[in-house]
């Protein structure tokens, strides 16, 4: 095994731009339930545009903190910080005997933890599971970061589950976004009626997938969303957020608008942890109180790591039942192009990294 490994990072809040390519030693497994993985592929997510703008690091650092202390470790600056969470690659090196070295895998590490951008990445083997012998490195990379938002944000959030196949109603705002092209899928392998709402760019592919499509850029899509009212589950991948209680007239009598957008990294990094917590829960309960009447509510969801869901959504690859939406693929060799033309040009799908 070679000695040094590639590594891009960051060395301040300073954006995608500030990002640069160093050396770095081979890691070492410490822990137990650890794998050191070889990066195959690897791919971009919004939210490493806004981690690199400082976005959420007043939680994520003291979740690092808390970490190190039940560790009985050091706490450490947060930087040279790896961004990425997506990951597929090969096991090198396992403290965990339910993986070999040569296991092809894939997964997302918690944003806490150094990302997936560099050549070799130490995992905790709760965050991935065996990826599909007949799926490509580069899509499986694409699916496990907003594949488990989107199932944290139907399942665990908004109870898709707890309804029979064939039962639910399920709205998806932003269809043709990373995250919602996967939720929509995923709603749709449950069998519920799902109506996508995206831009005219991603109709042909919102279609695909078998959901109904509305283009919210035409004159009657207002008129044509009412008249499809009665959702169980509303989910807002568009960015709504504190006005996701707006949506609440498109529900059914204990229906539930799950959003994404949630206030909690935003007013904790303005306010500090104690008063942003607070505001944030103070938000969420002014939401609820406008729709609790009609017995409907609206939740937050967050990313969230799930073995589980993940080996779901593997075998959901592996039958064709789950396809990512590929915009751009670079080599890692360029990856600080593709992070300037991931910070200035709205890409139609996920970008890859093939290292």
């Amino acid at each position: 095994m070679k000695r040094f490994y590639k590594r891009c990072i960051i060395q301040g809040y300073k954006g995608l731009d500030s990002a640069q390519m160093i050396e770095g030693k081979v890691p070492i497994l410490r822990s137990s339930g650890q794998v050191l993985v070889k990066v195959h592929s690897t791919s971009m997510n919004p939210l490493d545009k806004r981690m690199a703008d400082g976005y959420g690091q007043e939680v994520l650092n003291s979740v690092r903190k808390l970490e190190a202390e039940c560790l009985s470790e050091p706490k450490k600056s947060e930087f040279p910080l790896v961004l990425g969470r997506d990951f597929s690659g090969v096991v090198i090196d396992t403290t965990d005997n339910k993986y070999k070295v040569g296991d092809e895998v894939f997964g997302a590490s918690f944003p806490t933890k150094m990302g997936s951008h560099q050549e070799l990445v130490v995992v905790d083997t709760n965050s991935l599971v065996h990826k599909p012998k007949n799926i490509h490195h580069s899509d499986a990379s694409c699916v496990p970061y907003a594949g488990l938002t989107a199932w944290a944000a139907l399942v665990t959030t908004g109870g898709l589950l707890s309804s029979p196949k064939g039962s639910c109603r399920v709205l998806v705002l932003g269809a043709g976004g990373g995250v919602g092209y996967l939720a929509t899928q995923l709603a749709l392998h449950h069998q519920a009626e799902v109506i996508g709402v995206a831009g005219p760019e991603y109709e042909e592919h919102v279609k695909a997938t078998g959901a109904q499509y509305l283009n919210y850029k035409q004159d009657n899509y207002a008129r044509d969303l009412i008249s499809l009212s009665g959702f169980d589950i509303v989910l807002d991948c568009a960015g709504f957020g504190s006005k996701s209680a707006d949506l609440a007239p498109l529900l059914r009598t204990r229906g539930c608008v799950v959003t994404l957008d949630s206030p909690l990294l935003k007013l904790t990094d303005a306010q500090g942890l104690m008063a942003g917590g607070v505001n944030t829960m103070l938000e969420l309960l002014e939401s609820n109180m406008k729709t609790v009447g009609n017995g409907q509510t609206i939740r937050w969801a967050y990313f969230a790591p799930n073995k589980q869901a993940l080996q779901k959504m593997s075998d959901l690859l592996a039958g064709g039942e789950l396809k990512p939406l590929i915009s751009k693929s670079y080599p890692f060799s360029d990856i600080l192009t593709a992070y300037k033309d991931f910070q200035h040009e709205k890409q139609k799908g996920k970008v890859v990294i093939n290292m």
